[in-house]
């Protein structure tokens, strides 16, 4: 997991709610047969960090109920990275 230094207890709260988020998504998946291709999950990790990228850059303030701060993506695309690590470690004890 990438070390993502947390300014407050409100954003360690939102990454770790985000990547919590993620590791449901990925238990649900796994019970229903699911799988995404690395290829996918690269892709999904490089649209949360440019979510993050732009949340942080924006001065608009966070309105909405499913706006989420960078945190909450950082958390997410850490989650994914998690995901595609524990794959790698997989396949290379097949190997």
């Amino acid at each position: 997991m990438q070390d993502t230094p947390l300014r407050s207890d409100a954003e360690e709260r939102d990454y770790h709610a985000g990547f919590a988020r993620v590791m449901w998504l990925a238990e649900q998946a796994r019970e229903h047969g699911w799988t995404l291709t690395d290829r996918q999950l690269v892709h999904e990790i490089l649209h949360r960090e440019r979510a993050a990228e732009i949340r942080e850059k924006s001065s608009l303030p966070i309105l909405g109920t499913y706006v989420r701060s960078a945190a909450w993506n950082h958390g997410q695309a850490d989650g994914l990275r998690t995901l595609l690590q524990v794959r790698r470690e997989r396949y290379e004890e097949i190997e």
